[in-house]
Formats: structure tokens, C-alpha cells, sequence
């Protein structure tokens, strides 16, 4: 059905109130006089005399400055009178120029006594020599860029005349200065003028561009009906094709094809209804326009037209949902927005094109007649709209299987390779890389938590985000990272950090404030367990809704492998590790030395050896049992683990025999730390059954290279130096360097 919103009866009907008839009125008259205290410094009729007063004035200065009231020979009280009235001029222009609602006669005013200004400045300046022609050319070079070629014209006649007046004045002598001002300023204008209309033109066609690929990448999004650079792998290709401005690459080239669908759908709708001009226009209710997508008409109609939707006859489509038909109503069918000046149009039908029951677009058709489109011609027209609203449906889909499957072919490769890794840092790169290559943010960073849950570390890091790495913060610290890996359960992104109610700073406490506008994050959990979290700042709207589904899917794999290496690495740790004493093995122990000799050897370093045992181990055993004689065990690993250094190692040696190694540690160094541990062994009570047990032990202790240049060597010293105290009375520390040559053969490593 076609509903019309003005008749078919001409203009008489339609008029409105004017609103200078609207000002007259008695009642705008009272709330006028309420209001003129509060009012414009002068009002807007005095205003305007007065602007038309100051132009009048600019013209009268004009006809005296062709006399050179500022000339030379002028009288002192004639130049002293010109100069007040160019200052006051330009000054009483200057301030009807500066307030609201200024007319046209107060700028006009102001450039011609600026004109005149420099003109007598150039009089004053005669006798020194010093030309004024360069800044009057910067003066006129300027209106000509901000005003248009009429003013600026103006401008030039102006000046080219007080030249004239110039060489009149000194009896044409200087003639050809008053030529090359008359030929240059006016070529100058003109040249500039031209050169501005280009730059605007091609301007205005860059931009109308740039909106009809806006309005169409628009159009491609579903509608919610409801509410450091690593090396370019095929993976980071993939990436890149997913990240944003790959999407965008991605939509301009099928905004390009929906914009010739709809452009092949106009040009068959305007022949089969024999349309004067038939033009589609996409809804952009953001900023309240229309944007004219496809068109097909005469050369007058505009392609980069953008009508308000509040005016006919979108308003009326958009608020009833239903064409809109109008024919022989001169206010609006002579003045349509889409073409270029006055085109006299008799008949206009506007239709509604709708994607999923949603108002997307307008179809509108006009011919010249008027009562035209009275036939099969609507029907046709919404026929060509539905057509239209497939075809954009069409293209979405395309588009989102595009997308879908830009997504899957960055995914797949990743987790190839995340099934390839051993490593947790490997992971944890490969995570940050990836985020690197689809996200443009301002930071980037992988925290993970502790064994015990209790605090989280900074592992690595992208952007201002590096100088955090390596920082351990508590879980119950107030800081995004740790809001997420306590509380999120998946993707978290907040747009704006400084407007949420809760202020926390991202990472670290003192990280400082404003370091980034929004935030991404994805908590890595595996099997109801939070491992980590990748954390990730920029400026708002830098995560598309692309990013973050890959980035999602990326994150849960990344979870699940680092929980399967890091069972692993338990696995083998527990399989390093002696099962009564949760203490590494001996053979744990001579991979360890080994590593740390050669890593000590490389750094030019050294190291020392402690070699324990209980003492009168046999006759606890005898008189209590084994179960003391392992309660004992316990005990004194758990009092050796208390006192050393991080980064010091031990292990259970054998039997009662613990060893422990000390890095970049000398003999002075290790005597004090075996000292403090015997001590502590010393003072210890083992209860056991109701009884309170004493234990001592005895220490031996070596230092490489001095005592031993590889393992073997370094063993059999440390466990001389532990005879050595054993045999002295036990119960204390002996130093290899100070214990005798001679003794049992020690224990190898290999044994």
C-alpha cells in the first residue's frame, strides 16, 4: 500500500508559520524583554546597522587614503587623525567581527581596513625605504584562502587602486609598480582560489569515499536485532589476514562487490520503471544520515550525496515503516538533496529495504511527470527493494564465511605448532607473537600463577609493559591481572579502564597511570585450574570482535598445553625427587653437578659442595625403629631446606647422607652456611612416639676448582673432609682444604 505524506494538491496546503511572523508575536516579545539581561552584548538589529555603519566608514577611509593623508609631505595632525581612524576602524570591526551571530558587512569591514592599514603602513615606510607590497600580498593570500573569490577579488581591487593612488601621488613616476600590483594581486587570488577549489574537490570526493565504504563496511556487520616483529611464517600471514587492518582489506574489497550488485539492481529498476533517477541510500542512524550507496539518473545527480534522516522522505519511511509517495509539492520534489541544483521533479516514491526485519536502506524513484508511478510501477520499485535487501543479506554471508574462514586458517597452524612445543616459554612467546600480529596495542603481557595459587608472575611482556617482566604480584593485590586470574572465567574486555568504577592499575602496582585506554584479557584455565592470564592494552576500540574469537581460541589451547607440559615436568620431577624426603636423588644430584660445574666453568665462577650425615644414625634405628629412623630423615631434610639460599640444590645421597650444592659460593661462604645448618640440625627435637630425640650431624665440605676439577673429584674431597669431622668427634664442619690427605676411598658419582 503507498501512503502518502503531503497531497497532491500544490504548496497552498503546507505552509507554516514563518519565523520572522513567530518573532513578532506578543508572546516572544515578553520573553524577549525577560531576557535581554541576559542577552548578546548588542542586539542583533543594532548589530547589524552598526556592521553596515562600519562598512560605510571602511569606504569613506578608503576615498581619503586615495588623497595619502600618511604620504611624506602630509601635515603631521592629518597623519595623526588617519592613523586614529584606521585604529579605531580596524578595532570597532574587529570586535563586530568577533561576536556571535556576526553579518556579512562586519568581516567585510574588517578586511577593507586591514587593507587600508598596511596601505598606510606602506606610507609611513616610504622614507626608509622599506616596501610594504609583501605583506599586503600575505594579506591577500590569506583572504583568499579563507573567503571566497568575490571578497578576495575585492581585496585586490582594493589594493591595486591604493597603488594607483600611490603612483598618481608622486605624479605617475613610479608607474610600473602600480601595474605589477594590479596584474599580481589579482592574478595571486585567482591562482590561489583555483588551487583551493581543486584541493576541496578532490577533498570532498576522498571523503564521500571514504563514507560510501564506511556505510557499506556497515552494512556487511551482522545486525543484533536485540541489544618484537617475528619472522612473516605462513602463520603470521594468517594472522595479519585476521588482524584488523586485514579485515578492513578484506571489507573494502566486498563493499566494492555489494556496490555493484546495488548499482546493477538500480540501473534494471530504473528501466523497468522508467524512473528519471532511481538512487538506493544505506540508514546510518549513528550520525543521523543517509548515505547514498548506488544511483542511476542524469549527470546532475550528486554520488556522494548525504541527506539528513530527518528530512522527507526518509523521516517518513523510517518512522512508519512504509513507502512514501509524493507528487507536485515544488518545496521538496525541486529541492531533493541527491541532485545538483534545481531539477524539477513531478513525482517521487520512496521505499523501505529491510534486511532480517530490520530498516537498513531506502529505494527512492522519481520521474519529471507529475502523478506518476500510479501503475504497476510501486510494485516494482518494492520488488527491486526486496532485491536489494538480499543482496545485502547475500553479502553478509559471503562476508562472515570469509571471516569464519580467515579465522580458521590462523588458528590451525598455531595449533600445529602449540602441539610441537615443550616448553612453557615457548608457549607463552608464541602467544604474545600472536596477539603482536592481530591486535595494535600498547602493551602485551603473560602473567603466570604460582604453584600455590597465592601470587602471579610477570613472564613475559610487549610495549611499556616490558619493564614489568619478571615482577611477582599477590593474587589479593588490586590490579586487573589479578581480578581476572582470581575471578574471570573467560574473555574479559573493558573498554574504558579510567571510567569503570573501580580504579586498578593493569599489571603492577606502581605501574602509573593512564597506561592504556581499554583492556583484553584471557584467562589461561585448563581443567578448572587458572594457569595464567595473556593481558592485553591499547586505545579504545583496538579489539575487534574477530581478534578477540581468535584470540580466545588461542588462549584455551595455549591453556591446555602448558597444563600438559607442566605435567610433564612434574612427572620428571617427581621422578627426580627421593619419595621420603621430597628431596632431589642421587642420580638427580649428578646431572645437577655436572650442569652447575660447566655452567661455573663458562662464567669463570665456582662453587661448593656440602656433604651431611646424621650422626649415630644405626643406634636411633635400633633402639626406636625405622619408622624414627624416616621421621628423623624427614626432619632434618625439612631443617637443610629451611636454611639454604635459593638457587642452592639438595639432594638425598645415600642412606643418612644428604649433599647439597652450592653456586658462586666460596669456602668462607659455605663453612658459614654449613655452620648455621649443623646448628639448626643441633637445636632441632624429633618427637616420635612421646619421646624427644636429639640429632646432630656432621658436615664435610669442598670447593671447586680447588678441591676437585670435575664432579667425581669434588665428591671424593667433600666426603674426606666429612670423614675427617667424623673422625674429630662429629657434630661439626671440616673443610676439604683442612682435612688430611689420606682416608677411605670415597663414593663415586657413577656408583
Amino acid at each position: 500500500m503507498l501512503s502518502s505524506r503531503h497531497g497532491a494538491g500544490g504548496e497552498s496546503g503546507a505552509r507554516t508559520p514563518s519565523a520572522a511572523s513567530a518573532l513578532s508575536s506578543p508572546g516572544n516579545r515578553t520573553a524577549r524583554g525577560a531576557a535581554d539581561a541576559d542577552g548578546p552584548i548588542l542586539d542583533i538589529r543594532v548589530r547589524w546597522k552598526a556592521g553596515h555603519v562600519c562598512l560605510g566608514l571602511a569606504g569613506l577611509m578608503a576615498l581619503v587614503a586615495m588623497l595619502r593623508p600618511l604620504a611624506p609631505g602630509a601635515s603631521p595632525r592629518v597623519k595623526l587623525a588617519a592613523a586614529l581612524a584606521l585604529g579605531l576602524g580596524v578595532g570597532a570591526a574587529a570586535l563586530l567581527s568577533s561576536l556571535k551571530g556576526r553579518g556579512r558587512g562586519e568581516q567585510l569591514a574588517l578586511y577593507a581596513f586591514l587593507v587600508l592599514s598596511l596601505d598606510g603602513l606602506g606610507q609611513l615606510l616610504v622614507p626608509l625605504g622599506w616596501p610594504a607590497w609583501p605583506l599586503m600580498a600575505l594579506m591577500l593570500g590569506a583572504l583568499a584562502v579563507a573567503e571566497s573569490l568575490p571578497v578576495a577579488l575585492a581585496g585586490a581591487v582594493l589594493a591595486s587602486a591604493l597603488a594607483v593612488a600611490d603612483a598618481a601621488w608622486a605624479s605617475f613616476g613610479p608607474w610600473k609598480p602600480a601595474l605589477a600590483a594590479i596584474l599580481g594581486y589579482g592574478a595571486m587570488v585567482l591562482a590561489i582560489n583555483r588551487a583551493l577549489l581543486g584541493e576541496k574537490r578532490r577533498l570532498s570526493e576522498t571523503l564521500a569515499e571514504l563514507a560510501r565504504i564506511r556505510h557499506g563496511i556497515g552494512q556487511l556487520e551482522d545486525v543484533d536485532v536485540g541489544a618484537g616483529a617475528p619472522r612473516p611464517t605462513g602463520a603470521a600471514q594468517a594472522l595479519r589476514q585476521v588482524s584488523e587492518e586485514g579485515r578492513k582489506a578484506r571489507r573494502v574489497d566486498q563493499v566494492e562487490e555489494l556496490g555493484a550488485t546495488l548499482g546493477r539492481i538500480v540501473r534494471v529498476a530504473r528501466a523497468a520503471t522508467g524512473a528519471h533517477a532511481v538512487v538506493y541510500f544505506d540508514v546510518d542512524r549513528g550520525r543521523e544520515v543517509a548515505q547514498l550507496r548506488a544511483g542511476d539518473g542524469p549527470p546532475s545527480l550528486l554520488p556522494d550525496a548525504v541527506p539528513p534522516l530527518h528530512s522527507d522522505p526518509f523521516a517518513f519511511v523510517l518512522e512508519r515503516g512504509q513507502p512514501f509517495y509524493a507528487t507536485d509539492f515544488k518545496r521538496l520534489l525541486w529541492a531533493l538533496p541527491y541532485y545538483r541544483g534545481e531539477v524539477k521533479v513531478g513525482t517521487l516514491l520512496a521505499v523501505p529495504v529491510r534486511t532480517v526485519d530490520v530498516l537498513s536502506g531506502v529505494l527512492v524513484a522519481d520521474r519529471l511527470e507529475v502523478q506518476a508511478f500510479t501503475g504497476r510501477e510501486p510494485s516494482l520499485l518494492e520488488a527491486f527493494a526486496e532485491m536489494a535487501g538480499e543482496a545485502i543479506l547475500r553479502a553478509r554471508g559471503a562476508s562472515h564465511r570469509e571471516e569464519m574462514e580467515a579465522e580458521f586458517k590462523a588458528v590451525y597452524p598455531l595449533s600445529e605448532t602449540l602441539a610441537t612445543l615443550a616448553h612453557e616459554s615457548e608457549v607463552r612467546g608464541l602467544l604474545l607473537r600472536s596477539a603482536q600480529l592481530m591486535v595494535d596495542g600498547e602493551a602485551a603481557a603473560v602473567a603466570m600463577c604460582d604453584e600455590y595459587g597465592g601470587r602471579y608472575t610477570l613472564t613475559e611482556g610487549q610495549g611499556w609493559a616490558i619493564e614489568f617482566v619478571g615482577r611477582e604480584v599477590g593474587l589479593s593485590e588490586k590490579t586487573w591481572t589479578a581480578w581476572v586470574l582470581r575471578s574471570a572465567e573467560g574473555p574479559y574486555l573493558l573498554e574504558s579502564v579510567a571510567e569503570h568504577q573501580d580504579r586498578m592499575p593493569l599489571l603492577v602496582l606502581d605501574e602509573g597511570g593512564g597506561r592504556g585506554e581499554s583492556l583484553l584479557a584471557f584467562p589461561l584455565r585448563s581443567r578448572g585450574r587458572t594457569l595464567g592470564a595473556l593481558v592485553l592494552a591499547g586505545r579504545r576500540g583496538s579489539f575487534s570482535a574477530t581478534a578477540r574469537r581468535v584470540l580466545g581460541i588461542l588462549a584455551n589451547q595455549a591453556a591446555a598445553t602448558l597444563s600438559l607440559i607442566q605435567d610433564k615436568e612434574r612427572q620428571t620431577e617427581l621422578a627426580a625427587r627421593d619419595g621420603l624426603t621430597g628431596l632431589y636423588n642421587r642420580r638427580a644430584f649428578a646431572e645437577l653437578l655436572v650442569q652447575a660445574i660447566a655452567r661455573e666453568d663458562r662464567q669463570s665462577g665456582r662453587l661448593a659442595l656440602l656433604l651431611a650425615d646424621l650422626d649415630h644414625f644405626k643406634r636411633l634405628n635400633d633402639t626406636y625403629g625405622h619408622p624414627a629412623g624416616d621421621a628423623a630423615l624427614r626432619g632434618a631434610a625439612h631443617v637443610l631446606l629451611t636454611h639454604l639460599r635459593k638457587g642452592d640444590q639438595a639432594a638425598r645421597f645415600g642412606g643418612e647422607e644428604f649433599v647439597v650444592i652450592l653456586p658462586g659460593t666460596d669456602e668462607a661462604g659455605a663453612f658459614h652456611l654449613a655452620e648455621r645448618v649443623r646448628t639448626a640440625v643441633q637445636k632441632h627435637r624429633l618427637v616420635f612416639e612421646g619421646a624427644r630425640i636429639a640429632l646432630t650431624a656432621s658436615v664435610g665440605l669442598a670447593v671447586w676448582p680447588t678441591d676437585g676439577q670435575d664432579a667425581d673429584a669434588l665428591v671424593a674431597a667433600a666426603d674426606r673432609a666429612l670423614y675427617a669431622a667424623k673422625e674429630s668427634g662429629r657434630n661439626q664442619v671440616v673443610a676439604a682444604s683442612r682435612a688430611a690427605a689420606a682416608g677411605p676411598a670415597a663414593p663415586s658419582l657413577r656408583d
